[in-house]
């Protein structure tokens, strides 16, 4: 499988996990798979300032599983475009609710690239 073939059958799979993912995802461009990602992160953070703790924390779980056996474009995807764009542009309330809930492989990737801690 190509690394285009990869990422496909990942977003796909992850719009199968969460179907109302499917729908920001449709969203975006069809050709801008890394957007579709950060429209994953995003509901992320939608769902810690909803108030939708739960649900943020299966977003969180799944992804955080995916990192056990990944294939090394998903991983980049994971980091990238999911990881290093949580809590962009979320308020000082939503990422005192949600940093302390991010799983520990997850943390990591996010203190790696951005050094701090989302405050």
């Amino acid at each position: 499988m190509n690394d285009d073939d990869v990422v496909q059958s990942f977003l796909n799979e992850i719009c199968c996990t969460f179907p109302e993912i499917k729908l920001l995802m449709d969203d975006q461009d069809e050709s801008m798979t890394t957007s579709k990602m950060e429209a994953f992160a995003d509901a992320t953070c939608t769902a810690f300032a909803n108030g939708n703790i739960g649900l943020a924390q299966k977003y969180l779980s799944y992804m955080e599983q995916k990192l056990i056996d990944v294939h090394p474009k998903e991983f980049e995807f994971i980091d990238v475009y999911y990881v290093e764009h949580l809590f962009w542009q979320a308020s000082r309330a939503t990422k005192e609710i949600g940093w302390p809930l991010i799983p520990t492989k997850l943390k990591t990737l996010y203190l790696n690239f951005h050094g701090t801690i989302a405050t």
